[in-house]
Formats: structure tokens, sequence, C-alpha cells
């Protein structure tokens, strides 16, 4: 069995994702240097008491998210899918005609509605809006330096753990794409192996996956990571945080008018179509599988409503506070005794 190929595309999302803090932190350093000077938003003493060891939780769920993104990425597929057909490399016939995985191949990045190389803007497009909405609000007085910085930890956090959890589950799954018999028998029927799969190979030999068998390869061992669909979990992860974060400030927040409402849900309902519309395209495209669309979807609004609300509070402000006397609050997640599921208590 040949060892797993890097993908260039986990490779562009990971400079993607650390252009993004980058980015966060170099936006961040003006709206530091430019704040008035207030108990809140100054670096006179005690301008960080809202800080807590807490803190440290949340830096480590980052660098574990890398790290879990970095192993997923570099992981083979199990060759006995969990979802679906399983693929033989020995007897690669055996998939040609299942109808289940036989839709037409499209060239990466040409035909596809969505090209990958959109996720990659769109994450970059949503820190630079996330740490534009955080400085705004902040330079009017409704936020803080701990509600930046809450925020910058928070679209980092969620875009790290599903990163994660999507390239995971991709290989633990090994579920075939839709269109990986194409995938199949354009490899096969473009190698050596074309002279024993005989009149199966017609009108293939000549359309290899890549000119470079490396990145032919690659394209062959993607084909066996469709669960769960990246696309779908990193576009309603990264816009369903920025809607709640749209939420917090405009929609049901502290100090919210009419008209930041509307205009609020009018921003939310955008990126819920935009992410909509991502996920959509990917069924289109023969990528994945419906099961694959909803699932990611499902993780990535899961890890948004975590890392927000395990931030902010329903007025749109940090759970984790400093009261007069200068006790500092935090809120956690604990099980819930009364029903099914998690409740946030608030500790002193």
């Amino acid at each position: 069995m040949n060892p797993p190929v890097p993908s260039h595309e986990s490779d562009l999302l990971m400079r993607c994702f650390f252009s993004l803090l980058l980015a966060l932190f170099i936006l961040s350093v003006p709206v530091l240097v430019s704040a008035e000077v207030s108990e809140a938003s100054s670096f006179d003493e005690g301008a960080f008491d809202w800080w807590t060891p807490h803190y440290l939780v949340d830096y480590a769920l980052i660098a574990g998210g890398i790290t879990g993104y970095r192993i997923g990425g570099g992981t083979s597929a199990r060759s006995e899918a969990l979802i679906g057909p399983s693929y033989d490399p020995n007897n690669p016939a055996a998939i040609f005609g299942d109808d289940s995985v036989g839709a037409t191949y499209r060239e990466e990045g040409e035909d596809e509605m969505v090209p990958t190389v959109w996720i990659h803007r769109l994450i970059g497009a949503g820190a630079v809006f996330v740490a534009g909405v955080e400085a705004v609000e902040w330079n009017r007085g409704r936020g803080s330096m701990q509600q930046f910085h809450d925020g910058f930890v928070g679209v980092a956090e969620t875009v790290a753990l599903t990163a994660a959890l999507t390239e995971v589950f991709k290989p633990v799954f090994g579920r075939l794409r839709p269109d990986f018999a194409d995938r199949a028998r354009r490899h096969h029927c473009s190698i050596d192996s074309a002279q024993e799969l005989g009149d199966l190979c017609d009108g293939y030999r000549d359309r290899p996956l890549s000119d470079d068998p490396a990145e032919a390869r690659e394209l062959l061992e993607d084909g066996r990571r469709s669960f769960i669909s990246g696309h779908s979990s990193h576009s309603f992860n990264l816009l369903g945080y920025t809607a709640l974060l749209v939420g917090g400030y405009y929609v049901w927040g502290e100090g919210v008018t009419p008209r930041s409402r509307s205009a609020g849900i009018a921003a939310q309902s955008a990126m819920v179509a935009a992410a909509t519309y991502i996920s959509a395209s990917r069924l289109a495209d023969g990528r994945h599988h419906r099961t694959d669309v909803v699932s990611g979807a499902l993780v990535g609004l899961g890890m948004a409503n975590l890392s927000y609300w395990r931030r902010f509070n329903r007025r749109g402000q940090p759970r984790r506070a400093v009261d007069d006397d200068g006790h500092i609050s935090t809120a956690r997640l604990q099980p819930s005794t009364g029903f099914a599921g998690f409740i946030i208590t608030v500790e002193y």
C-alpha cells in the first residue's frame, strides 16, 4: 500500500489558518494602541484584571485543534469504509460499476461551483470581519479589550477545532466520494494495470487524473475522504460564528435598536444563505453525499455555538467578568440534572 500523500489543499488551508491568526493579531495592534484610556481598554494597572488562567484552556484547544488537523490530514483512509462500498486497490474493477459512487469526476478548481480556494478566502474574510466588528464596537464604547480578545480567540478556536474534527473523521470513516468510480477508472486505466482491465478502460486510457503521478495518487486518495464535507463544516462554522457575533451586537444584545436588529437579521440571513449555497454545491459537483453535507453542517454549527456561547451571554457580553469588588466570574459547562444536555453555570 502506498504511504499517505500529503494534501496540497490541507497545506493551503493550514497556511491560510496561520495567516488568519497573524492578520487578527496585526489588526488588533492599532486598536489596542489607539483605544481611549479607561478601566476596560488601557494598559494601566488593572487593565488586564479580566484575564484568568481559564484562558489557557482556550489557547490549548487552539493548539490541539491545529495538531488534530495535521494528524488527520496526514492519515490514510481506512481500507474498509464504515459507510458505503469499499475500494480494493488490487481489484479496482469491482468499484467501476457501483452506481452509488458513479458520478462524473470534475477537475479540481476548474469545474467546481465552489473551489476549495474559496473556503480559504472565506476563512480569511471571516477573520477580518470578526476583528472589524469587535474593533468598531469597542471604539463606539460597547466593547472592551476583553471582548476583543474573546472574539479573537473564539474564531481561532472554532476554526481550529472544526478543521480537526473534519480531517479526523475523513480517514476514520473512509467513505468513497460519489465520483470515486470515475476517479479510480481514470487512474488505473492510465497506469500499467490498464492492460489487465481490458475493455473496462476504453475511453479512459488517455484521461489520467493528473499528468503528475504523485498528484494523481493524491486525487485518488482524496476520493476516499467523503465523510464529512469540509466545505459544509467550515462554511457553517465560520459563517455561523460570525452570525452569532452579529446577533450579540445587533439583534438580541444589549442596546440594540429596531434598525440595528433589521440590519443584523439581514446580515445573518445572508450568511446562512451563503453557507447553504456552498454546501449544496458539493452535491451538484458530485463531491459529497447528502449525509456528508448535513453532517458537516451540524458539526460546523455545533462548534460555532459552543465557541460563541461559552464566551458570550445573551446580552453579547463576555461571560467572564470582574465585578466591582474585583471578583472574577467564569462560565463553565456542566451536565444538567434536570434534562438531557448541558447547562452553563457561573462561578465566583
